[in-house]
C-alpha cells in the first residue's frame, strides 16, 4: 500500500473517532429537503387558496403548485452524513437560514411578513396585467389563506392564480404546472433559495412544467428531474406567454 493511502485511512479513522463523541451532539447545520406543493387554484385543509368575492370566479382543470422547502434544525453528524449521500436533501450552514444576529421568532416573523408582502404584489401585479387601473379600486376582493407558509417565494404562482381565476381561460390547459420567484410590483420575477428541493418536491406531486426565475436558471439547469419540463422566466408576462406556449404543444423558453 503507498504511503498515500496509508494516510487516508488514517484520516478516516481519526475522523471516526472524533465522530463517535460528536454523533449525538447537533451540528450548526441544517437539511434542505423537498417541501409539499399546494394548488393555488384549489383548496388547503378544505378551504379555497385564492377566494374572489364580488365577482364569478373561474374553475380550470389543471392545477398551479406553489413549491416550499423544509428546513430541518435538529443535525447530528449521521444526519449530515445521510444527507452529503442524498441529491434530494442539502446540508447547508444553519446560519444561512437562521443569521446569528437573529432569533428563530425574528426570522419566523420576517418570513411571515415576506409572505404577506408577496400576496399583496402578486394581486396588485395580477389586477394590472388584466387591465384594472392602478389608482381605481376593483369592484371585487382577491383573499389569499394559507397557514404555516412563510417567505416571498410564492409570489409568481400567487399572481398567475388571480389571473386565473379572474378570467375565463384556463392557464393551465388542465396539466399540473408548477413554479416559484419573488414578484415585485413591476411584474418582474426574482430568485429565491431552495431550487433543486423544489423541482423534486414539483414532480413528486405531478407537474409537468416548473416555471424557473430567469436568476435561477444555471441552478435549476444543473438539478433536472426527469420528467420536468423547465422553462425560464424573467417576468409574469414571461410566464404567462411559457404557458400558452406550453399548454399549445410547443416549447417555452428553457433554461
Amino acid at each position: 500500500m503507498n504511503r498515500r493511502g496509508v494516510a487516508v485511512i488514517a484520516g478516516a479513522v481519526v475522523t471516526a473517532l472524533l465522530g463517535a463523541g460528536a454523533g449525538l451532539l447537533p451540528l450548526p447545520y441544517v437539511v434542505l429537503e423537498p417541501g409539499p406543493t399546494i394548488d393555488v387554484l384549489g383548496s388547503k385543509d378544505g378551504k379555497q387558496v385564492i377566494t374572489v368575492t364580488g365577482t364569478e370566479a373561474s374553475v380550470s382543470a389543471g392545477q398551479l403548485r406553489m413549491t416550499t422547502v423544509e428546513v430541518q434544525t435538529d443535525v447530528g453528524l449521521g444526519e449530515a452524513a445521510s444527507s452529503w449521500f442524498d441529491d434530494t436533501r442539502a446540508l447547508v450552514p444553519r446560519s444561512v437560514v437562521f443569521p446569528p444576529d437573529k432569533t428563530t421568532k425574528q426570522v419566523d416573523t420576517q418570513n411571515a411578513e415576506q409572505f404577506t408582502s408577496s400576496q399583496t404584489s402578486a394581486e396588485k401585479v395580477a389586477l394590472r396585467e388584466l387591465g384594472y387601473p392602478p389608482e381605481k379600486t376593483a369592484p371585487f376582493t382577491v383573499a389569499i389563506d394559507l397557514d404555516k407558509i412563510g417567505g416571498p417565494s410564492a409570489g409568481l404562482i400567487f399572481t398567475l392564480g388571480i389571473i386565473d381565476k379572474l378570467t375565463p381561460a384556463d392557464l393551465t390547459g388542465g396539466r399540473i404546472i408548477a413554479g416559484t420567484g419573488i414578484i415585485d410590483d413591476d411584474g418582474k420575477v426574482g430568485p429565491i433559495g431552495g431550487i433543486p428541493q423544489k423541482l423534486v418536491g414539483a414532480r413528486s406531486d405531478g407537474a409537468e412544467l416548473f416555471l424557473v426565475p430567469a436568476a435561477n436558471c444555471a441552478e435549476a439547469s444543473r438539478n433536472t428531474v426527469p420528467g420536468l419540463t423547465l422553462a425560464k422566466v424573467a417576468t409574469v408576462t414571461d410566464a404567462l406567454t411559457a404557458l400558452r406556449t406550453y399548454t399549445t404543444g410547443g416549447t417555452p423558453t428553457p433554461c
